[in-house]
């Protein structure tokens, strides 16, 4: 997966994933970028990225923050995300259930749950296998924002898609447009929350999300794997 650092300002770099198309909404991304600690106050281990494939959507931002353990992902196949999706939801396997529930034959399996142990990220007890308890939140907090200038629906859509994966998910939008729709019901529907983004380079939440639990946990675990890649390698 393509990538590029860059430098928005010296406090908050963010890795560019897809080319970065000019114009008035990557104008809106780095007055978003800027405020970020200020909007959204992340832990000091945190990571945003910009325009990240992940399932079937691009967020136009993500914000991340996560624990250390994170960066043993480095060195795993992303498709063991899987994996780790699967043992988050049950809590723990045997081998031959994980093989069951997941396909693959048993020694491509357990070569791939080792690699999981080997990473600290995985224990293996009693002919089981379960998540290492700081696993089950190694992305303590996963914020997204989608940017548009005008299309504020086409926003909504795009963050409501988000919330699969994320605890919390904003749409940003001009202020002449964020003041124009902030009552509208959908937002309080879906949980989203809307940051306004003024002319002078400011920007303010005026609706706050709804915070949840991600549901898509193979999309969750994908993320901590992507980020793991961007941050060491």
């Amino acid at each position: 997966m393509s990538r590029q650092r860059v430098a928005v300002t010296s406090q908050n770099p963010l890795t560019q994933f897809r080319a970065r198309r000019e114009g008035p909404e990557a104008l809106i991304q780095d007055v978003v970028v800027e405020n970020i600690p200020r909007l959204l106050n992340p832990a000091k281990d945190s990571w945003t990225a910009a325009s990240l494939p992940l399932g079937a959507g691009v967020p136009d931002l993500v914000v991340v923050s996560y624990e250390p353990q994170v960066f043993a992902l480095a060195n795993v196949e992303l498709e063991d995300a899987e994996i780790l999706a699967y043992l988050r939801a049950v809590g723990k396997a045997s081998l031959n259930t994980i093989a069951d529930r997941m396909g693959g034959s048993l020694g491509s399996l357990s070569r791939r749950l080792y690699k999981l142990v080997e990473a600290e990220a995985v224990v293996s007890l009693s002919n089981s296998f379960s998540l290492m308890p700081v696993w089950r939140r190694i992305l303590p907090e996963i914020v997204t924002i989608e940017i548009k200038v005008a299309n504020w629906r086409r926003a909504v859509e795009q963050a409501a898609r988000n919330r699969i994966f994320a605890h919390m998910s904003f749409v940003a939008l001009p202020e002449r447009v964020s003041q124009r729709v902030r009552a509208e019901p959908i937002f309080r529907t879906l949980g989203i929350g809307l940051i306004s983004v003024a002319d002078d380079g400011d920007a303010a939440i005026i609706r706050r999300p709804r915070h949840k639990r991600p549901a898509v946990w193979t999309y969750y675990y994908q993320l901590a794997s992507i980020l793991a890649r961007s941050r060491v390698n």
